[in-house]
């Protein structure tokens, strides 16, 4: 998952690594050196030349797994990875303000219902096991309470852009996408003080 707090490789990420870095070839056929090349220009001594292979695409693994790491590293701030566009959130509170207010309070803070900011949101939502994802689906499937039909999908995940500006997290440039995969790659953490 891409925290939204602090950005890290994800821990499936670091196995498959470190699986292809252990990667060894322990016999070498001529089959293997070179696809059945024999001459002893192709196979050097005793197989050298895939061995070599090995070590360069292990290389070029580790190349492309660090530069896929440092652009995501480059979205972050100080305090997490920008998610939301900021006319995302405000299209978001205009919706909140008609269908969730009544229940869910003007500033969030739980009328009548469970507050969506401060200590429970942190509590809630902001544990490190929760994904944007996770806060989109409860949102698009129960609420409005009695109504969840009445609203599109991206109305909902505008909401959900709003609900995370007023927690603290920062906007970015492009819109948080009706893309589950990538609203599940994305950890909602809690804010660094």
């Amino acid at each position: 998952m891409v925290p939204i707090a602090s950005l890290t490789g994800s821990y499936s990420q670091w196995i498959w690594l470190r699986c292809v870095l252990r990667f060894r070839i322990t016999t070498v056929s001529p089959d293997v050196a070179h696809l059945g090349c024999t001459s002893a220009v192709c196979m050097g001594q005793n197989g050298t030349v895939a061995f070599r292979r090995a070590r360069i695409i292990r290389g070029l693994i580790v190349l492309l797994f660090s530069a896929s790491t440092s652009v995501l590293h480059s979205e972050e701030t100080n305090t997490g990875v920008t998610v939301y566009s900021e006319e995302q959130a405000h299209k978001g509170h205009d919706l909140y303000e008609v269908h969730c207010a009544s229940c869910h309070g003007a500033a969030l803070e739980g009328q009548g219902s469970l507050p969506l900011s401060g200590a429970t949101f942190r509590t809630r939502w902001a544990d490190d096991r929760h994904s944007v994802d996770d806060l989109f689906y409860i949102i698009r499937t129960l609420m409005p309470y009695g109504q969840p039909a009445i609203l599109s999908k991206q109305e909902h995940i505008d909401i959900t852009a709003y609900i995370l500006m007023v927690n603290g997290y920062p906007a970015g440039a492009q819109p948080l996408p009706l893309d589950p995969r990538i609203l599940n790659q994305i950890t909602i953490r809690p804010q660094q003080p």
